[in-house]
């Protein structure tokens, strides 16, 4: 599940960044949840983020936030530095990165429906700045 960064392409996508209910609704984001296990709020970010601390996709947002599950632990809190599981609904491989930039330490998810598309974070449990879509084409 852990990856150490190489020279991976991370594509660009006009809805990068685009925040999205979870699932497989025709959008297919990343799903980080604040706790271990897929618990707890949640948030579905599609494709690349270069820093969580501020939402790219939204004029006037500063951060990305868990806004699904109001009645959840973690609902409302940021999530950079606090995500703790994912499920990996997008076609390519994600990877979750300890430092903004797409740099450092990473936990990689493979495509929805192989092999480790979803589980808990391991080199980057609470401890996640950024995320991108590993490809070629995208």
């Amino acid at each position: 599940m852990s990856a150490s960064p190489s020279s991976a392409s991370y594509g660009d996508h006009w809805d990068d960044g685009t925040i999205y209910k979870c699932g497989r609704n025709g959008n297919f984001p990343l799903c980080l949840y604040y706790n271990s296990n897929l618990k707890g709020a949640k948030v579905g970010i599609f494709g690349k983020v270069y820093n969580y601390e501020y939402h790219q996709s939204c004029e006037g947002c500063f951060s990305y936030f868990y806004e699904e599950g109001s009645t959840l632990d973690g609902y409302g809190q940021d999530v950079k530095n606090n995500a703790a599981s994912v499920y990996n609904y997008n076609d390519t491989s994600t990877r979750v990165f300890f430092n903004s930039g797409y740099t450092g330490p990473a936990d990689e998810f493979d495509p929805y429906g192989w092999g480790t598309y979803f589980g808990n974070l391991e080199a980057t449990y609470n401890d996640n700045a950024s995320q991108a879509r590993v490809c070629g084409e995208c």
